[in-house]
């Protein structure tokens, strides 16, 4: 990748705020996160969502069993498979993580597909044909690897996988914008056009198709340019409405005065 690519991913960190970006490229690390029961439940359910075309492919009868199989499962291996950012964390911990996840809903959300558009269609919509294929575009300079990539009707797409709470429609902009991304990649990738990606919202199993539009695809490039300049240097102002209590750059942060133009 070259130096002065971005990763389709720092676009949600810069609409969470630009200096993320700037510490982190200034520090040459990644942004420490905090670990505790909301990170480890995120962590459970993007493994989770993995296993779901398995669950899909069972008995409706059987879909909740299935999942809290595999829930077990993934919380057995996580410290195992996430050694490296989880080394201070105990079984117990991973346990009570595992208890905020609402699997009745999930097991519920997962057998209405199946009645509304069918398994096979389900299947098709949610079966990986890669998990986290990272793709790299010269002609874009833009990296990345979304959580899955999916084939429908011969076409390769973008699935990604969010934790958090769902929009009443659509998807949340950074998630909207991200996607969009991961799209200009595939069709650099596998030189085809892309229409559409998915999203899951995996606390609900909720599947939103996000339309890949060209105005979403002029911003996606806009903002490669304003994370350039923030990774050459320029440190952008902070946004009022910044989630500074949960940075851990925040001290640097304060102490520093804005070097650039604002960008927003």
């Amino acid at each position: 990748m070259k130096q002065d690519s971005i990763l389709a991913s720092e676009i949600t960190a810069y609409l969470r705020c630009p200096r993320i970006i700037y510490f982190r490229s200034q520090s040459g690390a990644e942004e420490q996160k905090i670990v505790d029961t909301t990170y480890l439940s995120h962590l459970i359910l993007k493994e989770l969502a993995l296993t779901h075309h398995h669950t899909a492919a069972s008995d409706v009868g059987d879909v909740i069993g299935r999942l809290r199989t595999e829930l077990k499962r993934i919380t057995d291996e996580l410290l195992v498979v996430y050694r490296a950012v989880l080394s201070d964390v105990d079984h117990q911990m991973v346990l009570d993580a595992a208890e905020s996840i609402d699997i009745d809903v999930i097991g519920s959300q997962i057998a209405d597909y199946i009645q509304i558009i069918g398994r096979d269609a389900l299947l098709m919509k949610i079966t990986p044909c890669a998990v986290e294929h990272a793709m790299y575009s010269d002609l874009l300079g833009i990296a990345g690897a979304p959580d899955k990539l999916v084939r429908i009707d011969g076409s390769v797409l973008p699935y990604l996988t969010r934790t958090g709470e769902k929009p009443e429609h659509g998807a949340w902009k950074p998630d909207r914008l991200q996607i969009t991304a991961y799209a200009m990649l595939v069709e650099e990738t596998f030189g085809q056009p892309v229409k559409y990606g998915i999203i899951e919202y995996a606390r609900f199993f909720e599947l939103r198709d996000v339309n890949i539009k060209p105005r979403d695809r002029r911003v996606v490039l806009e903002l490669r340019n304003r994370i350039r300049m923030i990774k050459d240097g320029r440190m952008p102002d902070r946004p009022r409405d910044a989630p500074c209590e949960f940075c851990a750059s925040e001290e640097g942060c304060t102490a520093q005065r804005s070097l650039a133009s604002k960008f927003f």
